[in-house]
């Protein structure tokens, strides 16, 4: 398996992209710190996993506290004996144009998706160095090509993708790999429905005309481009920018977007 033994920290875990990820990545042998605030859901995903080949383990923490993301370093050392890799998937949107949007809402959507960021990463950093390490911050499609009344969002996942390539340059000497995958239209919870409704939505073809293939990603889609660059397929990439969404940022407009 080619991540056996890897042990990989993976925030925004209980659900969406970060659940997905926490499922590849043990079962191609990984032990991982799942971290997320709802622990029930932690919970009944480690016992999803409990015969997989890599180890799942819950931790309940608000990533948008600096106590919380210094516990969860302390508790993947206890549990895990170190971190290879920091996935920060972690991530929040409300919608609205900015003579709508309310200031508290902007900020916690700054402190979700981008000082979560920073507090994981700089929590994390002595044990990323004595591992010469990998990072892998989640971004979207959406700061490439933006959607009405989303702002917020763009200017939060913007952000994460600039501090990307920043840490990338500062911690390269550190043996540190820092990348950011941008995920294009894949079903969710993150805009107030369940997975299932939306990839019903999804299904109908309603975003299909918004990109070059004509399907619906998942989770796993994503999942696996994480593990390619924590495991030794990426260990010569750092400071990269990977869009996973089907062809979404090439901009397409197509009125029959099942038509052959």
């Amino acid at each position: 398996m080619p991540l056996a033994g890897r042990r990989i920290v993976v925030t925004g875990a209980s659900s969406g992209l970060g659940a997905g990820t926490v499922r590849l990545l043990a079962v191609r042998g990984a032990h991982v710190l799942a971290v997320a605030r709802r622990e029930e859901r932690l919970r009944a995903l480690a016992d999803e996993l409990a015969d997989a080949p890599g180890r799942v383990v819950p931790f309940r923490a608000d990533v948008t506290s600096d106590a919380d993301a210094r516990a969860m370093v302390a508790a993947a050392v206890d549990a895990l004996g170190g971190i290879d890799a920091l996935v920060n998937d972690a991530g929040a949107e409300t919608q609205g144009p900015i003579d709508a949007l309310p200031q508290d809402a902007f900020e916690a959507m700054l402190r979700t998706n981008v000082l979560s960021v920073f507090l994981c990463t700089r929590a994390a950093l002595d044990e990323l160095r004595r591992s010469r390490g990998v990072v892998v911050n989640l971004g979207s499609t959406v700061v490439a090509r933006p959607p009405r009344g989303r702002f917020g969002y763009v200017a939060a996942k913007g952000a994460v993708e600039a501090m990307s390539r920043g840490l990338a340059v500062d911690l390269g000497r550190d043996g540190i790999r820092v990348n950011c995958i941008r995920p294009g239209i894949v079903p969710s919870e993150l805009r107030g429905l369940t997975e299932a409704e939306e990839r019903a939505r999804f299904e109908t073809g309603m975003h299909l005309g918004r990109q070059a293939l004509s399907e619906v990603g998942d989770a796993r889609d994503v999942a696996e481009a994480i593990a390619w660059l924590v495991g030794d397929g990426g260990r010569w990439i750092t400071g990269a920018v990977i869009d996973v969404d089907g062809g979404f940022t090439l901009g397409l407009s197509d009125p029959n977007p099942r038509a052959s």
